[in-house]
């Protein structure tokens, strides 16, 4: 489960990711551009589609589905088999297969990366390079590499692909300290549209355990 929870979230935070670094004057404007476009955002909803390289079985486990986030820390990210919610103080993780939901303060969860902490502090700790006029899957595309100073970074190195014409991530790589390959692409945009409350809040369905961690 923890595994999951990493993976996806960390990706939600690389959808508001800000500059980083002290980079040349023409990569110093695509960031710039890039916390321009990002920083009055107060409301976000994407689709994703996620796969995972195993480092160590030569498996491939694909998912997708929907993220929504705001600016002040509360998420829910949805997929077939799990759906993750967080008002900012509690995190509810519901698995449809095991029917349990597993309630625990989000400060209280081990290696949980919350979106906010990538959306302020991503660039502590990580050196920086930006590569423009890039070719990507989806035409042309800033890339930007970021490798992690430290050895026992969970992210070792991250590549993302922006956008040049919206400058919002539309791919993200990654790999993690027990060399898995993350692959997340990002699809239909929406900006800023109306989110009710009670999507940050998650209601049990009926038959299933709720476990509420100490």
């Amino acid at each position: 489960m923890k595994k999951l929870i990493q993976n996806i979230i960390f990706g939600t935070a690389v959808l508001l990711f800000l500059s980083v670094g002290l980079l040349a004057s023409k990569e110093e404007e695509v960031l710039k551009k890039i916390d321009m476009r990002l920083e009055d955002i107060e409301t976000l909803q994407v689709d994703f589609e996620q796969e995972v390289s195993s480092g160590v079985f030569a498996t491939v486990d694909k998912t997708s589905g929907r993220i929504f986030l705001t600016d002040d820390d509360r998420f829910r990210i949805e997929t077939v088999d799990q759906t993750i919610v967080s008002d900012s103080i509690l995190i509810w993780v519901y698995s449809v297969e095991n029917k349990q939901v597993k309630i625990d303060s989000v400060h209280e969860v081990d290696d949980l990366v919350r979106p906010s902490d990538y959306i302020f502090s991503f660039k502590e700790g990580y050196e920086a390079d930006l590569l423009t006029d890039t070719t990507c899957d989806f035409g042309t595309c800033y890339k930007i590499v970021l490798k992690a100073m430290e050895k026992d970074n969970f992210i070792k190195e991250m590549y993302l692909f922006i956008d040049p014409e919206t400058y919002l991530t539309r791919r993200a790589e990654y790999k993690d300290i027990n060399g898995n390959l993350v692959t997340i692409r990002f699809k239909d945009y929406r900006i800023d549209r109306k989110i009710p409350a009670e999507i940050f809040k998650f209601k049990t369905p009926k038959g299933v355990e709720e476990i509420r961690l100490p």
